[in-house]
């Protein structure tokens, strides 16, 4: 009775503010968010502890909050059937301007990723949206460690005979069970829906939480509805753009498949979400349908996909043709060249991940040397790209697709890197040759590349002081192109040492 009755109330604000509601257009239900206890260490993936996610919050002018989101949300199938409504208890992670005058109306929501709680978008962008004056909100989907959890089905952690199962590293760092035994005073209340027999995805158990649609929605509708008791605390909220990066991206991508977009919205028939970014995730490859453009694509906001060289070259593998770029719908696809689906600097708290020695890769030299290049300039650049479509209606660039020859990539005859895609500078003026997993077999989740011998560095380049020009060079190409911000490219230094020449 008590949402029938906050609904009731939204849709006379609604009028009363003179504004249209969509006939189909529903309104989560409001969730409450209360602070959480502090106890005697900070949050999983807080930004004031060392790691991966760390930045140096008080120089920026930042706080961080961490509170308690519960509410009662609809447990939603694969295919999109809302079975029944069940309480929920997650937590979510502030970082706001400490200064509201510093704001700039815009939060950036993510999932956190199953593994070690970690905030991929928050580590790929957090630069940015610190300088820019952005608010972020890191939010958990998870469950209690259930019997077989579906996030490790039999036969997903095979390998070769002899080699060690990669999914002994991951089972300890997962689930709700995983936040109690770091922090139990903190964790012990949180606790959503699972059924894996009513809840299946591609002939498996879902690994997705059911809720995880309603939990996002009801989270974006508490940040825009600007309550005086909200976790913002006097913060105007204008806009909440979604950027989800790995595995958890394909729950945004289920939300607009099954047409959420259209019939959640605001009081005022504003859209909840205003515009959609997720990355290296290949859509429907953790079971399920394989759908690369969401066949109830919304018609006011962008949807914007970033592909890593592995998630391409799954596509490429299977036989996947990428959509072309449009404006109206507002739809964008980058393949960035030189990115990898995961490096060291990604990974979540206690995740660790197997090196070359780890499987018996250690003498193959195309599995020696992980690339860790600076991939979050990209980022940012589109991010920052998106941010003005959606502000000025300036339509984001379009890039070329990486070129396809059969079930491979076409790579070039000097460095041997692929053609087309978003180019970088260490692919426009290279220093080695970048491969993938697919390619190698090396047996890693890492993606590997094979530095170019000083004798053809000098062929291309004659010295290192000429590479550095040329290297300059390319960075002033993308920021024309729309790859690199002013403001970031102080910052990318040349790949290559003058010990490799």
């Amino acid at each position: 009775m008590a949402r029938v009755t906050f609904r009731r109330i939204l849709f006379t604000v609604a009028l009363l503010a003179g504004h249209v509601v969509p006939v189909a257009a529903q309104f989560p239900s409001l969730p409450v968010a209360l602070p959480v206890p502090a106890t005697a260490q900070p949050p999983l993936s807080s930004a004031n502890r060392s790691g991966t996610e760390f930045s140096d919050l008080v120089k920026a002018g930042y706080v961080e909050e961490e509170f308690y989101l519960s509410g009662v949300g609809p447990a939603i199938t694969a295919r999109g059937d809302a079975l029944f409504d069940a309480p929920y208890i997650t937590r979510i992670l502030v970082r706001r301007p400490a200064d509201p005058a510093k704001f700039n109306g815009t939060v950036v929501i993510e999932p956190f990723s199953w593994f070690g709680e970690r905030g991929a978008g928050w580590i790929l962008t957090r630069d940015y949206l610190l300088r820019k004056g952005y608010a972020y909100v890191g939010y958990t989907l998870n469950i209690n460690k259930p019997a077989a959890d579906p996030k490790f089905p039999p036969g997903d952690g095979e390998a070769e005979a002899g080699a060690p199962d990669p999914n002994h590293l991951y089972t300890g760092i997962v689930n709700f069970d995983f936040m109690r035994e770091y922090d139990y005073a903190r964790y012990a209340p949180l606790g959503s829906y699972y059924d894996p027999a009513r809840f299946r995805r591609g002939g498996a158990p879902d690994p997705f939480v059911p809720q995880s649609q309603a939990i996002g929605a009801q989270l974006a509708l508490l940040l825009k509805s600007n309550l005086p008791t909200g976790p913002m605390d006097k913060l105007q909220v204008e806009r909440v753009y979604v950027n989800s990066w790995a595995v958890t991206a394909q729950v945004w991508m289920d939300y607009l498949d099954q047409g959420r977009h259209q019939s959640w919205r605001m009081p005022d028939g504003r859209p909840l979400i205003d515009a959609y970014m997720t990355g290296k995730m290949a859509f429907g490859e953790v079971g399920g349908d394989v759908v690369r453009v969401p066949r109830k694509m919304p018609a006011d906001v962008p949807v914007v996909t970033i592909y890593s060289q592995s998630e391409l070259m799954h596509d490429v593998l299977e036989g996947i043709a990428l959509p072309p770029d449009t404006n109206q719908p507002m739809l964008r696809y980058y393949e960035v060249t030189g990115m990898p689906h995961l490096r060291m600097a990604d990974l979540g708290t206690q995740h660790r991940e197997f090196l070359a020695g780890d499987v018996g890769k250690g003498d193959d030299p195309q599995c020696q040397t992980l690339y860790d290049e600076p991939v979050e300039v990209v980022a940012a650049a589109l991010l920052d790209a998106m941010d003005k479509w959606v502000r000025t209606g300036q339509p984001m660039p379009k890039a070329p697709r990486v070129v396809r020859q059969g079930n491979g990539v076409v790579r070039d005859g000097t460095s041997r890197n692929m053609i087309g895609g978003v180019r970088p500078p260490w692919i426009m003026v290279p220093s080695a040759t970048y491969l993938t997993e697919q390619e190698t077999n090396c047996g890693l989740v890492y993606d590997t590349k094979l530095a170019l011998p000083a004798e053809q560095l000098r062929q291309l380049y004659s010295s290192y002081r000429a590479y550095v020009k040329k290297f300059e060079a390319a960075k002033r190409t993308a920021i024309r192109q729309g790859y690199l911000l002013e403001a970031d490219a102080d910052k990318l230094r040349p790949i290559a040492k003058p010990t490799d020449f």
